[in-house]
């Protein structure tokens, strides 16, 4: 029912996963990413009233067994499906594929978008990332891929730079299970959903390195993500946090495709109500959000700046539906990162 739905090719994982040629609308939200805090007003704070009638749209969660937020304190029900990375595994695995150590250690940074941009030294950081793993592939945010001085600051230092390509593009997931599929190691700055994604395949994962600062107060401290998830901030077994990670990410709430596509909406014939919410309800519930005619969830500015309806007029149109990404191709692949263009040295 709203463009989040279909960020980083979750959609397009899961109509594959379900049997179907391209992705549908859903009836309700679905998480989008690996969350500190409860995904609630992280993601679905623009839609304070879905959720709250069991017969109408759902608020699909990754968990109920995060350490980030207790399912039971929230305002509203949630159902667990698992991620779409353990969907896109599970499909992969039944294919013959496996994880390798081929494309040697990743370093993910902690990213910035259009309306939060990350103060901090990436020089320093690039120096520290070769210093601790050497020569890296580090795969960069599609909004930071715009900025010379960081793209330099990277490329100066000799790592190769890659992305995943725009959050709209159905094959994101797939280019990042390649990129962490074949990593020897994955790092980053902050604990992150990449991290996760590693972790949960068994690789070496570790956040070391200038954590750097986002443009916005933060809702979690460092210091209590170290203290929540101290495994990930040290030399731990591989094993040890795949098991954490596979937690995070909602193993235990895989589901097989046809439940699936009962909870998804997709079970039936087409059915106008999810796809008016896409294109009117969620349009139109977001513009009262940035004119201040209704109020956001309680906590869910903690991901965005403190700034009115100039901070989203500058990119209207990333607000707005698109059609519905196109469906993967059969069988399911992983494919390679994009590469970045890097300025003259």
């Amino acid at each position: 029912m709203d463009i989040q739905n279909h960020y980083y090719g979750h959609s397009a994982v899961l109509a594959a996963y379900c049997g179907l040629p391209r992705p549908r609308h859903m009836s309700g939200l679905l998480q989008h990413g690996w969350t500190l805090v409860s995904p609630l007003p992280v993601h679905f704070g623009d839609f304070p009233r879905v959720g709250r009638r069991p017969d109408h749209r759902r608020l699909l969660v990754w968990s109920h067994r995060s350490r980030a937020w207790d399912p039971t304190a929230a305002d509203r029900p949630t159902t667990a499906i698992g991620s779409p990375f353990l969907y896109l595994e599970r499909t992969l695995r039944q294919q013959g594929w496996s994880p390798s150590t081929d494309g040697g250690p990743v370093f993910v940074p902690f990213h910035g978008t259009r309306l939060v941009r990350i103060r901090g030294d990436h020089k320093k950081l690039a120096r520290q990332v070769a210093e601790a793993d050497g020569p890296s592939t580090v795969c960069l945010h599609a909004d930071d891929c715009s900025d010379p001085d960081l793209l330099d600051a990277w490329a100066s230092a000799g790592h190769h730079l890659v992305t995943a390509g725009e959050r709209n593009d159905p094959w994101f997931l797939p280019r990042i299970m390649h990129l962490v599929g074949t990593a020897s190691r994955v790092s980053s700055n902050r604990l992150s959903t990449a991290l996760m994604y590693a972790a949960a395949l068994g690789k070496p994962v570790r956040v070391h390195g200038d954590p750097l600062v986002p443009g916005v107060q933060e809702a979690t401290s460092l210091e209590e993500v170290e203290r929540r998830w101290p495994e990930f901030h040290c030399e731990s077994a591989p094993d040890d946090l795949r098991t954490i990670a596979r937690d995070e990410l909602g193993e235990h709430g895989l589901l097989s495709p046809a439940p699936l596509r009962d909870v998804l909406g997709w079970a039936g014939r087409w059915s106008a109500g999810p796809a008016f919410d896409y294109w009117v309800g969620s349009p139109i519930a977001k513009a009262g959000m940035v004119v201040g005619l209704t109020r956001r969830t309680e906590g869910s500015t903690v991901s965005l700046p403190d700034a009115g309806p100039l901070q989203f007029l500058r990119h209207p149109l990333s607000h707005l539906p698109n059609p519905l990404p196109r469906g993967l191709d059969q069988p399911v692949a992983t494919t390679a990162p994009l590469p970045v263009p890097t300025p003259r040295i």
